[in-house]
């Protein structure tokens, strides 16, 4: 990896950073409402304590939601996650199958007319400060191995060359007539998550949205998952009232 080309912006990290050695990973719920309050583009969604509130949460959010148990990792794999539920009957069933996996539940919106998904993550370098690495994301992240890495600040030419670098881009690109993909919208999104990220750098420690789901020109970019670490609860707190 290169040297950055620019001076270093951000101050270091409190702490050393690692998982077990002091830091917090709010559950999902709490890392969207930050990432909301930061203008970020999360979709509309309601952390609730039982059956009934997620049924009386999805009469303000409309249909489809997704419906996801918190307190776990790779929710996906551990069946943790009930996506494009259509109506009251549907929220009920899942709701009462996911109530006991976690520390509660989190009903959202559904994301829907999605062209492409990305995955954005943000790491702390010891030598390099932020590393930005933008990708094809979704459950396949791993297996594709399709992505570019950034040093922050990056500008937004620099953005979109790094997603133009991808092997999937031509998805992004209306692939064999398929729909465009809002590629302002996305870099707007991704923009957004490194300014955030460069905002709290003596807070945060990590950050990884995946996915980001791009919809069709027009119709903008999403967070639908996020991981937030933090350099610990009190560090947490802090953050949410800035």
């Amino acid at each position: 990896m290169e040297a950055p080309r620019h001076p270093h912006p951000y101050p270091p990290l409190k702490g050393e950073g690692g998982v077990g050695t002091g830091v917090h990973i709010p559950n999902e719920a709490e890392a969207k409402a930050l990432l909301a309050a930061a203008g970020l583009p999360v979709p509309p969604g309601k952390r609730v304590t039982s059956v009934e509130e997620a049924v009386t949460a999805v009469q303000s959010l409309g249909f489809p939601v997704a419906l996801k148990a918190l307190g776990l990792a790779h929710k996906s794999e551990r069946g943790a996650v009930r996506l494009n539920l259509r109506d009251v009957a549907a929220v009920r069933e899942a709701a009462n199958a996911l109530a006991p996996l976690g520390s509660g539940l989190y009903v959202e919106r559904m994301v829907t007319g999605a062209v492409d998904e990305l995955i954005v993550g943000v790491t702390r370098d010891p030598i390099f400060g932020p590393v930005m690495t933008v990708g094809s994301g979704g459950v396949l992240v791993e297996l594709l191995k399709d992505s570019a890495t950034l040093l922050l600040p990056s500008s937004r030419a620099e953005i979109e060359a790094a997603l133009r670098r991808l092997k999937l881009f031509p998805l992004l690109d209306g692939y064999r007539g398929r729909p465009r993909g809002d590629l302002t919208a996305a870099i707007d999104a991704i923009l957004g998550i490194a300014g955030f990220v460069g905002e709290h750098a003596d807070i945060i420690e990590e950050l990884d949205i995946n996915p980001l789901i791009v919809c069709a020109e027009g119709k903008g970019a999403w967070i639908a998952d996020a991981l937030l670490v933090t350099a610990g609860a009190t560090e947490t707190r802090e953050l949410e009232h800035v």
